[in-house]
């Protein structure tokens, strides 16, 4: 079989005596090309100039060009070919491996947040000998599509006891103008407890077809059961959440709520009011929630009469919860969860600004909310689903606290007008 050519590294030898070359590279390209030949002739069942058609397995057929990047640089080599079948070598098979290693590295670096030329300057920081284009890094990150697709298409066939819907709004160029379109999200939290995230879609506006759309989506993957619907009164996403989940009861944001109910007074009269609401969501029960909320009705009557319009008119709505097991009130009555993701994808994608496209969008926060459902699915439980003898502990703890509802400190101030 084929032996390393001694004339090739005498040659490398006497250049390196001659001149200042990369004596190093040099001796690593010119081994690595020998190994080349060597794997071909073994494949091949001959030598070079050998003739022995009983052992001989195929013909040489030429060479393609491959650079290599090592720690020495890139080297340039030529992959032997051979007519009959593929010619196969572990030196590109392990270069392959390390090559998948660095794009998963700057795959995950765009799912960070890194923008492109950042990805850019920090590959050529790892190598200088290798280069990627912009379109070559969208090229690699859209080798994740094919795994978003199948978890962004994944069948719901649980029930799930709770259901939190928003959306956040992202830039986007399209047609050579730069627009903001929502980002529709639905999480829930299964039976056992834990949150999952359910499913993520982009819109043109946030209205109720496009609402219609999402949930539709969702029911085609299986979504059929669950509890309570909690989401801010953003007139379409109530309207589709009546048509498509017409028994489930909702529960409204009590923070948009909290937030809503003092812009109607004066700056100087916000803080006590926004005080007194906060006593009707920490009230031990419905009963006394609304006997507080009549309260400050009966305050702002004369004064500001559209604080005690919207209280009358508004308020049921964010008391769904008070029909739920204590423990989860506070976890249920707000959709603080999928704030605190809006708030994660817009403080990442400050640095990317304006995604290039709607597709780009949907990567970028697939792949971010991948990783949290992740966690979530595998880390501690957001909800303790109690068994029946917890419940039991629960109705005695309830009527305890209804014993005791008349000791439920109000202020002063709103129980003395």
């Amino acid at each position: 079989m084929a032996q390393i050519d001694d004339k090739g590294f005498k040659e490398i030898l006497q250049e390196a005596i001659e001149r200042d070359g990369d004596f190093m590279k040099d001796l690593l390209s010119f081994m690595l090309q020998q190994l080349l030949e060597h794997e071909r002739d073994n494949q091949i069942g001959v030598d070079k100039y050998e003739r022995d058609d009983k052992q001989r397995e195929g013909s040489r057929n030429g060479y393609k060009e491959r650079t290599l990047n090592t720690i020495l640089g890139k080297l340039d080599l030529k992959k032997p070919q051979i007519k009959e079948f593929p010619f196969k070598t572990m030196i590109f098979d392990n270069y392959q491996r390390s090559e998948r290693t660095l794009l998963s590295a700057i795959q995950q670096m765009v799912i960070d947040g890194v923008s492109t030329n950042k990805v850019k300057k920090i590959v050529k920081k790892l190598d200088k000998d290798m280069s990627f284009s912009k379109s070559t890094v969208s090229r690699i990150t859209g080798e994740l599509d094919p795994i978003i697709d199948k978890w962004r298409n994944k069948e719901l066939r649980e029930h799930y006891a709770y259901i939190i819907l928003d959306a956040i709004y992202l830039h986007i160029r399209e047609n050579g103008e730069v627009i903001k379109r929502p980002i529709l999200i639905l999480i829930g939290v299964d039976k056992n407890g834990h949150r999952k995230v359910l499913s993520i879609s982009i819109g043109y506006q946030e209205d109720e077809i496009t609402w219609k759309a999402h949930i539709k989506v969702l029911k085609d993957r299986g979504l059929i059961s669950m509890d309570l619907t909690i989401s801010d009164v953003k007139k379409g996403l109530i309207n589709a959440l009546e048509e498509e989940f017409s028994r489930i009861p909702h529960q409204r944001c009590i923070v948009h709520f909290e937030r809503n109910v003092p812009s109607k007074v004066p700056a100087k009269e916000r803080k006590k009011l926004s005080k007194y609401l906060k006593q009707i969501y920490n009230a031990p029960d419905k009963e006394m929630a609304l006997t507080v909320a009549q309260l400050i009705i009966n305050r702002y009557r004369n004064t500001y009469p559209k604080v005690s319009d919207s209280l009358r008119e508004k308020l049921e709505e964010t008391l769904t919860f008070f029909s739920y097991p204590f423990k989860h009130h506070r976890k249920i009555r707000t959709t603080n969860q999928i704030e605190y993701l809006n708030k994660l994808i817009k403080k990442r994608s400050k640095v990317i600004g304006v995604f290039p496209n709607a597709k780009s969008v949907i990567r970028y926060i697939s792949c971010l909310l991948m990783e949290i459902d992740e966690d979530w699915q595998t880390g501690r439980k957001y909800i303790r689903m109690d068994s029946l003898e917890e419940n039991k502990l629960e109705e005695e703890f309830m009527e305890k606290l209804q014993r005791t509802k008349d000791e439920y400190k109000l202020d002063k101030e709103l129980v003395a007008q």
